[in-house]
Parts: structure tokens; sequence; C-alpha cells
């Protein structure tokens, strides 16, 4: 695999960014017998309404250099949708650290607020604070919630030591994870968890039906855009768990989990490859405009075909093609200061 550890990229090459060795439990093709899911998929209950008289391109942004999707009021409400997603992929868990009572929660990039909003209901003894470069505006916020507009690759000055930190797809970001990282360590209390929840940005099949297809090489356009825009992080993952054992975390976990990108697997996950579609069809023209024209130099019409014929094999279930998701946690060490 690519080396992820710096800024000198190698030539990167659809083989060398493929994971090795990541296995998320109970994925497998559905065998034509497993039609329903009884289980309510909010792009479709609850569709999302775009201005479609506004280009792609033309879509508004917090900031074009820190964050490329763009911060509608579209991509709010696909963002609310993807939480149920997101959370259904990780068995209904907001974290899978084993936190209890937490005081004090720092959620990272909390984007609209969701995770933060409801992860204070169901903790009512916790203060729970989310940052990001725009303040969330919910009406629906507990009152143990708070929001705060922030860059979270700015210092933290907080008075207080948080139990958990809580991070998740941040890596669209452009930042330095190690940084962050030693950030988060020394914001926490001795015996707090800091838990990461992030999409490998290239994927993967159980079975080469991805390979050779125009999907993979779009996908893989994508990754080559995103680094050479300076985000070196879209493909670091797997070094994750040992950045945090260097930083000095403890009892470190990584965990694998998947987004198909249609119904094509069986049991679980055919409901969360149905949302999962409905997820791209939502929000690949908001992810990957700004990444294509600004990465690689496409025009706004020959990035539109592209998204539009890689959608168009999204919905293909003979592809069973799986974006990777890493959950990484670790404790900071009771006897830490």
């Amino acid at each position: 695999m690519a080396d992820t550890s710096g800024t000198n990229w190698p030539e990167l090459t659809i083989e060398s960014i493929k994971l090795v060795h990541f296995d998320p439990p109970s994925l497998e093709v559905d065998d034509g017998n497993d039609t329903e899911t009884n289980i309510e998929n909010p792009f479709v209950s609850n569709p999302i309404e775009r201005d479609h008289s506004i280009r792609e391109v033309d879509r508004p942004s917090h900031d074009e250099e820190k964050y490329y999707l763009p911060s509608d009021q579209a991509e709010l409400s696909r963002l609310d949708r993807q939480h149920v997603l997101w959370t259904r992929a990780l068995d209904g868990d907001y974290v899978k650290a084993p936190v209890k009572d937490p005081n004090y929660v720092l959620d990272v990039g909390t984007g609209t607020g969701i995770w933060a909003a409801e992860f204070a209901k169901l903790h009512p003894g916790a203060e729970v604070l989310g940052i990001d470069l725009g303040k969330p505006a919910s009406p629906n916020v507990p009152p143990n919630c708070k929001f705060e507009q922030k860059d979270f690759t700015d210092p933290w000055d907080y008075p207080q030591k948080f139990d958990l930190i809580h991070c998740r797809l941040i890596f669209t970001a452009p930042h330095d994870p190690r940084k962050l990282l030693r950030q988060s360590y020394d914001s926490l209390a001795p015996g707090g968890y800091l838990e990461h929840h992030e999409m490998y940005g290239f994927p993967l099949d159980v079975d080469g039906s991805l390979s050779g297809t125009f999907l993979e090489q779009f996908f893989f356009d994508g990754v080559v855009a995103v680094t050479r825009l300076g985000n070196n992080n879209v493909l670091a993952l797997p070094r994750y768990k040992q950045w945090m054992a260097e930083v000095g975390f403890e009892d470190i976990v990584e965990e694998h989990r998947a987004l198909p990108i249609n119904s094509w697997p069986k049991g679980k996950y055919k409901a969360v490859g149905e949302m999962m579609l409905g997820n791209l069809e939502a929000g690949m023209g908001g992810v990957y405009t700004r990444i294509l024209t600004k990465g690689l130099g496409w025009s706004p019409e020959k990035t539109a075909e592209a998204i539009g014929k890689a959608l168009q094999q999204a919905h293909d279930t003979s592809i069973h093609a799986y974006f990777p998701i890493f959950v990484v946690y670790g404790r900071k060490p009771l006897s830490a200061t």
C-alpha cells in the first residue's frame, strides 16, 4: 500500500491504494432470498430538496480551502440522513468505546450537530460541545448540548478536560492527523477516550466485481484529486492505530465496518446499502464536483458527466463494492496528567 505518512507521495495506482487485511464482519453477497429490509430509509421516506438551478460548482461552502463540500440546506439535510446510515452501520451505537457517565464530551467536526444533540439526550448528565466551521442552528437541541463555531485545526483552550472526544468523517478536511491526536490527548481527562469513525477514500469489493469498472476508476480519480489538493489523510486510516499508540493512548481498538454501495449484501448490510445508495445519489455531486474540478482541472461539464455515469453504475447490484469504515478508539492512561 502507498506510504501515507508524509507529504511526499509515490505515484498512486489503483492496486497501491487497495486495502489488505480488511474484513468487516457479516458482509456477504445476497443469494437472492433476502429481499426485505423492513427498515425505514430516510433518503426515500424524506427526500432531499435542492435548487437544481444552481450548478454544483456554484453551491456555497464554509471555506473551500478547508472543506470541499457545500454548506447549503440540501447538504445539511443529507448529513442528517447520513447520520442514520452511519449509526445503522455501527449496530445502532453512537460510540464503541466503553464510556460510562461522561461529564464532558467534545464532538469535533460536528456538522449539523445531530450526533452531539442525540448523544446529549442519551446522557443528560453530560455537557456536550460540538465544534465546526459553521455553527449548527438546529431547534431540537437539549440544554446540555452547546455549539461553537471553531476550526478544529486551531488551538483548543478549553478549561475542562473531556471524558470523550468524538470525531466522525473529518478526514475530508485537510489537517495534520497526528497533531490532532496530540491535541486530543492533551485535552482528555485521565481515563478519557478518543474515538474516530472514518471512511476510507477508496472502495473495495468482496469478489473482484469492481475491478476494471468505470466506478472504480471514478473513485480512484477522486483520491488522486484530493491528494493533489494537499489532503494526505484520505488513505491514512490504516496507520491511525499506530499513531495513537505513539502519542500515548492505551487499550487501542480498531474495528472494521462497511458501507455497501447498494443493496447487494444480505442481512443487516442490505438496509445499510440501500441507504448508502441514497446517500451517493444525494451527495456525489456535492462531494466530488469541487474535488475533481480543482484537483484534476476537469470542467464542470466533464465532472457532471462522470458523476452521472458513476451513479448509474452504482445501482448495479452485480458490483459487490463497499467503502471501508474504520472505528478506532483508545484511552488516555489514568496515570497521565
